[in-house]
């Protein structure tokens, strides 16, 4: 049985709301329902997307106070600049920030925290993400220079554990060994 429209739309809305890229996105339907497409997903799946979606920070039905900056913002600490800084350079909604602030210290938004500490270590995170994603995009560029569509695509490589593209060290292995392999390929 084909999947609502209105629960694709969902997932869509989801999807641009987060400002996730196409790759992002992609891996996510693979990470939680098995497939690469959202036409693909039954149900259940569908909801397993929905619910990593709002863990991420998607507000199904967002008010126009929680799609924007804190209202608080001049009042905050100068660090709330950069946390914004670093939500604009990744393309990311301030939804992204509060769903992390939910996450690490169990208050809902942003502008809700005062402690100096913890906004340290929401930028923190932040620059996590973007090292990851950073990471990443080196891993796509390399193997488009090697002609493959993805690291697992690679003879020699070992079976790439669940979740690879959200592990720092192994995108740091992986750029190291597309590294070896264009430098073997440029001696030949």
């Amino acid at each position: 049985m084909a999947l609502a429209k209105a629960t694709l739309s969902k997932i869509h809305i989801a999807k641009q709301q987060l400002g996730m890229e196409d790759d992002i996105y992609r891996g996510l339907l693979a990470r939680v329902a098995g497939v690469r497409s959202s036409k693909e997903l039954n149900d259940r799946q569908a909801g397993a997307v929905l619910r990593e979606f709002e863990r991420l920070g998607f507000k199904p039905k967002p008010s126009t106070k929680a799609a924007g900056k804190p209202k608080n913002f001049d009042q905050m600490p100068a660090r709330i600049t950069k946390i914004e800084a670093l939500l604009a350079d990744m393309r990311l909604p301030w939804a992204y920030a509060d769903a992390l602030a939910r996450q690490m210290f169990n208050v809902d938004r942003v502008a809700w925290l005062k402690a100096p500490k913890q906004l340290d270590a929401l930028i923190a995170a932040l620059h996590v993400e973007q090292e990851k994603r950073a990471l990443l995009t080196d891993v796509e560029r390399l193997c488009s220079r090697l002609g493959v569509e993805g690291p697992e695509r690679l003879d020699g490589l070992e079976q790439l554990p669940e979740g690879w593209q959200r592990q720092r060290p192994i995108l740091k292995a992986l750029i190291e060994a597309l590294n070896a392999a264009i430098n073997a390929r440029e001696c030949e």
